[in-house]
């Protein structure tokens, strides 16, 4: 972990990067649950790793580093109730307690301090495993629509990136960017003023709805001359601390409704993850169109990554004077408050 730099205009950091201390008081999307199975699957967050492994009593989490000889424990076996480091056989619980050393014998004692940290919290939400090093500072967001009967689900890989994931997250609560930088998938070139929004904060969570154009490719009726390809949307944006952002595209003149939630995992100083889970309730369980949305919506983080992996620094300012902003920049401007609060000494 490094601090992130010292503003030379006040006590606040200037910057934030996926490794900057202060950082692990949040949830970070680090699986999908479909990938967690019956053997240890390693994870790294703020550049720490992590074990994650399905026992027989559910799911845990360990460091990845045996006590013993600190060899990792993901490349030991699981075995019923427990994990097996893959060195010396050594077996831990679900509490991360050691409860056998085969080289001892049967039955003996075992070291005191053989015990494996776990994060302070782990849960499996929407498809996917949220981890959090320490306590966070709030709950994973609300995403209603994955529970409701009337939504398809569906996911996109997830997706490794060396872009730093507060530029990801910044990336995706930004709207004056659609019409430049997504005029291959939905954005409307021609269209790029964006009316004045309401930005709310609410402790560590900032929301927003927008109104602009979008080419709805999805609607059947533009195909028939019905409906104009160019449609109205209201795009809801909120964000959590720290990397985890809702998008919610409504479409008054279908109903149509596409909820997305993405999660950044900032694995490293270099590396980043984008999970990407949606529910929409315009398919009606449709395989074929829920695949070409799913190959759709990875061609719009095509689109974002030309963008940002493109910038020579992953690190996102947090001191609002090395940018220039305007109006349409307050929901921007909003998250990084929330990670200056995040990541204040």
């Amino acid at each position: 972990m490094t601090d992130a730099t010292t503003s030379d205009h006040g006590t606040g950091p200037d910057w934030v990067a996926n490794d900057s201390s202060g950082l692990e008081r949040a949830w970070y999307a680090v699986a999908m649950s479909h990938d967690v199975t019956d053997a240890p699957v390693p994870v790294r967050v703020l550049g720490r790793d992590w074990v994650l492994a399905r026992l027989d009593s559910g799911l845990a989490a360990f460091a990845d580093r045996c006590p013993h000889r600190l060899a990792p424990l993901s490349i030991g076996t699981i075995c019923g109730e427990v994990l097996q480091c893959g060195y010396h056989g050594w077996t831990f619980d679900g509490t991360g307690r050691c409860t056998s050393v085969p080289a001892l014998g049967e039955g003996s004692a075992v070291p005191s301090r053989a015990v494996v940290e776990r994060p302070a919290r782990l849960e499996e939400r929407y498809g996917m495993v949220w981890l959090a090093p320490e306590e966070p500072v709030h709950d994973i967001p609300s995403f209603p629509e994955w529970d409701d009967a009337g939504f398809d689900r569906c996911w996109n890989e997830p997706r490794a990136t060396t872009a730093g994931a507060f530029q990801l997250t910044d990336n995706f609560l930004d709207a004056t960017h659609l019409p430049t930088v997504h005029t291959g998938t939905f954005g409307v070139a021609d269209d790029a003023y964006l009316p004045p929004h309401k930005v709310v904060r609410d402790g560590w969570r900032a929301s927003t709805t927008y109104v602009t154009p979008y080419r709805n490719h999805d609607d059947p009726l533009v195909a028939t001359g019905e409906h104009p390809l160019v449609q109205e949307h209201h795009l809801h944006k909120e964000v959590v601390a720290s990397t985890t952002a809702l998008v919610r595209l409504t479409f008054p003149l279908t109903g149509g409704v596409l909820s997305i939630l993405f999660s950044c995992l900032p694995v490293d100083a270099h590396r980043s993850i984008v999970f990407k889970v949606m529910a929409r309730n315009d398919f009606a369980g449709d395989e074929l169109k829920i695949k070409e949305s799913i190959e759709f919506e990875d061609l719009v983080l095509d689109e974002d990554l030309a963008v940002l992996e493109s910038y020579p620094d992953g690190r996102l300012p947090l001191d609002p004077r090395i940018e220039v902003h305007t109006r349409n920049d307050r929901l921007s401007l909003a998250y990084r408050r929330i990670l200056a609060d995040l990541v204040a000494p």
